[in-house]
């Protein structure tokens, strides 16, 4: 195991770190190296989750449907594309 340069500190209850060192010990695994690993997993879980997105079958067919029509900006869109074209961009 290669040396990490930051640390996270936390505060758990007897209770929880009990559990948290006999769920290590089962899986063979040091405290640290069990925590660390079950943290990771989960943050990476949270953030895949927030970058993406599930549609139903109903919604993709809305939502291919919405791709296939012809693009029509609205008057705010038009006004702000406006004001980008007389700035150069």
């Amino acid at each position: 195991m290669t040396a990490t340069p930051d640390r996270l500190e936390l505060r758990i209850t007897t209770r929880d770190k009990q559990v948290v060192a006999r769920a290590a010990e089962l899986k063979g695994e040091g405290l640290s190296t069990f925590a660390r690993g079950v943290l990771l997993r989960e943050a990476q879980r949270i953030v895949e989750a927030e970058q993406s997105v599930t549609l139903s079958a109903s919604q993709t067919k809305r939502f291919l449907k919405a791709l296939d029509r012809p693009f029509a900006p609205n008057a705010a869109l038009r006004k702000a594309m406006a004001r980008g074209d007389k700035l150069g961009l």
